[in-house]
């Protein structure tokens, strides 16, 4: 009896053991998770970028074409209209958003150069573009690693609409909308840019 006595404290004793390291464990881990959110939040606010805004001006870019030359897309012929389609071959949201985007491209007016614009490698972008049915002109901005700060790019998808002097005329970030769809067609079916 008196070992079952024994054997039974220690019992308690273990799990009063038990129960205050994992207390202890909670306590420790809740401080962190504490830290770790005021340290996450500190730096996602810093990290954040403001999109493209009407009136910016974008400097030219690097893009590799297709046929793996380097180019630069320049904004110098104040009678054109760029609609800019940036893209991720990995993106749902990316692909979700190419039919909106290939009607853009089939109903532009015949000042608007529409080109898409992925941030991947060039092999990955030529198998995305064999992979889907994109319906316009893509290349890679993956070689100017600038282009991320130029043009002031979050995330993808991204929609921008520059006029042929290099000055925003209106950005669109994430899937687009019904509203947003329908703006973007009014805009680029408009023969004249708006220059400023």
């Amino acid at each position: 009896m008196e070992n079952s006595h024994k054997r039974s404290i220690w019992v308690q004793v273990g799990g009063a053991v038990v129960m205050l390291l994992l207390a202890t464990e909670v306590v420790l881990l809740t401080i962190q998770n504490r830290e770790l959110k005021k340290a996450l939040s500190g730096t996602t606010s810093m990290a954040q970028v403001e999109p493209l805004k009407h009136g910016d001006r974008v400097e030219p870019i690097r893009i590799q074409t297709l046929d793996g030359s380097s180019t630069e897309l320049q904004y110098n012929d104040p009678t054109k209209r760029y609609l800019l389609f940036v893209l991720s071959t990995t993106c749902p949201h990316c692909e979700k958003t190419l039919p909106v985007w290939q009607s853009f491209s089939h109903n532009k007016s015949d000042n608007c150069i529409v080109l898409g614009l992925c941030i991947h490698s060039l092999d990955e972008t030529r198998r995305f573009l064999a992979a889907k049915n994109v319906g316009f002109y893509t290349a890679s901005v993956e070689q100017d690693t600038s282009f991320g700060r130029k043009y002031k790019i979050a995330g993808v998808p991204e929609t921008i609409l520059i006029n042929g002097n290099g000055t925003v005329e209106k950005s669109w970030i994430g899937e687009l909308s019904p509203g947003q769809t329908n703006e973007i067609s009014t805009l680029i079916a408009d023969t004249k840019p708006s220059l400023n």
